[in-house]
């Protein structure tokens, strides 16, 4: 059936705008005449959230097609509620599909229905979640979400955070509290920062914003499974030290994109301590492996952390937008946050010697992020969130057994954190390493016109391979079979047409 669109659906009035004595006024009661034909609507958006396997897994656009997009994209006349969803059918049909079972690539979106009506009540009651002034509920609920998901990873009763935009804020403000515990403001340009080579680019980007020239920066070589190779590592902070500079900053990773690999953090953690350098751990994708049920052990390592970034719009089925970061002693964003305001200390504290969430983080108004994961959470349940986590993470397996028996298939980088990279192989390839680019280059390249799969390559440690993220909860091990099936013969097919 694919994407219900407002044309398809019977009873909504396309009509124009009389003139109102209270622009106000009319719009309430424009909406209030078409509620039932919102219903309708809401019923249409339901079906964009599962895509059917037809509709194209990455919208190709024409020039034509963005030309007309930005024709839509400003305001002139009034128009009808109803046409304007339609416009915005129009808009969002030029887009990726990351929550199409075909599409494995990047991390894959998890929305279901039950997300953005979480969505749907946070938008609608609209908390000003700065503090408990004005939002005294949503506010209760984040700081506790918060210290929940805290004593998931074993951080201290210190512990503390707030709900971001995502990974990218989080990592930011770690980097800053980072700063401010372990340099003297004379000695900002002695410190040094450690990120290794396949680290999210975020970090790079965070760094530079905080005004750290890329001197300061010490990009750590990988080890043999492109993780932080830590004896490169203690190499690099040994020679700074000797130089006259400061180090101060380890950016580890619990589950690289590429690869859902996991950084020696127990090492990397000794390290840190015996340096006496702060370790941030990038868990935006892996962290919630804490509350999967057969492999949250992995997760302790966590605990030795001063500070987590994670993100709830990946393993925990949340819309965009939705991230946290976690600190091993809260009083540190406190310290790197918090400004003094004659308007906001008097007006708006409600406890004087209390921090409020504006005071530990960059946003001062902002939204009940935390609601709405609250909302899936509390409907969820703890077990059936493993359950789930788990789901993604078995399929991977799976592919990479079958993968196994398969001869001229090679496992590049084991399942990890849902996610496998693997590449074709054939033994005539041998020594063949262009040759063998292009194929899987290929590979990827049909099965995404033929609409089959989005499988993207990606290099690890200089081998470009195949790379699969099986997040999506509504695939299920035919599917993931089939895929196999269908990339080996895609395979064989180009391995005959190059000979």
């Amino acid at each position: 059936m694919g994407e219900i669109s407002p044309a398809q659906l019977d009873g909504i009035p396309a009509y124009g705008l009389p003139k109102p004595a209270s622009p106000a006024r009319d719009i309430e009661g424009e909406v209030e005449g078409q509620w039932i034909d919102l219903m309708r609507i809401l019923r249409g958006l339901k079906t964009v959230t599962t895509p059917d396997l037809d509709e194209p897994i990455i919208k190709k656009s024409t020039e034509q097609d963005i030309a007309d997009v930005r024709h839509l994209s400003t305001p002139d006349i009034p128009r009808p509620i109803s046409n304007v969803i339609q416009e915005a059918y129009s808009i969002f049909n030029h887009r990726s599909r990351t929550n199409h079972k075909g599409f494995f690539s990047f991390t894959p979106a998890n929305v279901t229905p039950l997300t953005w009506l979480g969505d749907v009540l946070v938008s609608a009651f609209n908390a000003h979640c700065s503090g408990s002034l004005t939002a005294a509920g949503p506010c209760a609920v984040e700081t506790e979400l918060v210290k929940w998901f805290a004593s998931r990873i074993h951080f201290p009763s210190t512990a503390g955070g707030l709900f971001v935009s995502g990974g990218s804020i989080a990592n930011m403000m770690a980097m800053t509290a980072a700063r401010d515990q372990k340099l003297e403001w004379q000695n900002y340009p002695k410190g040094v920062i450690y990120i290794a080579r396949q680290a999210h680019y975020s970090h790079f980007k965070a760094a530079r914003i905080l005004g750290f020239h890329a001197q300061q920066i010490r990009t750590v070589d990988s080890d043999t499974f492109g993780r932080l190779n830590t004896n490169h590592l203690e190499q690099l902070i040994q020679a700074d030290k000797q130089n006259g500079l400061i180090a101060f900053l380890i950016m580890a990773t619990f589950g690289y994109t590429e690869t859902g690999l996991i950084d020696p953090l127990a090492t990397i953690s000794e390290i840190a301590q015996r340096e006496g350098l702060w370790l941030h751990v990038d868990g935006a994708y892996g962290a919630s492996l804490s509350l999967s049920l057969t492999r949250s052990g992995l997760a302790r390592q966590l605990s030795t952390a001063d500070s987590v970034s994670w993100d709830a719009h990946k393993l925990l089925f949340q819309t965009y937008g939705c991230g946290m970061l976690l600190v091993r002693d809260k009083s540190h964003l406190v310290s790197s946050f918090h400004a003094q305001s004659s308007f906001m200390d008097h007006t708006s504290r409600v406890k004087e010697d209390e921090p409020e969430l504006w005071d530990m983080g960059v946003e001062l108004t902002r939204p009940s992020r935390a609601m709405s994961l609250w909302f899936a959470l509390r409907v969820l349940g703890t077990e059936r969130i493993g359950q789930l986590i788990d789901h993604g993470m078995d399929l991977v397996e799976l592919i990479q057994l079958k993968l196994e028996t398969m001869r001229e298939w090679e496992v590049i980088t084991p399942a990890s954190l849902g996610i496998i990279t693997f590449r074709y192989h054939p033994e005539l390839r041998k020594r063949q390493e262009k040759t063998l680019e292009k194929l899987n280059e290929d590979i990827s390249r049909i099965l995404l016109d033929t609409n089959t799969a989005a499988v993207m390559t990606v290099k690890v440690n200089d081998v470009l391979a195949l790379r699969i993220c099986c997040t999506n909860v509504r695939l299920t091990e035919e599917d993931v079979l089939e895929l196999v099936k269908s990339m080996d013969e895609v395979a064989r097919r180009l391995n005959m047409c190059m000979n």
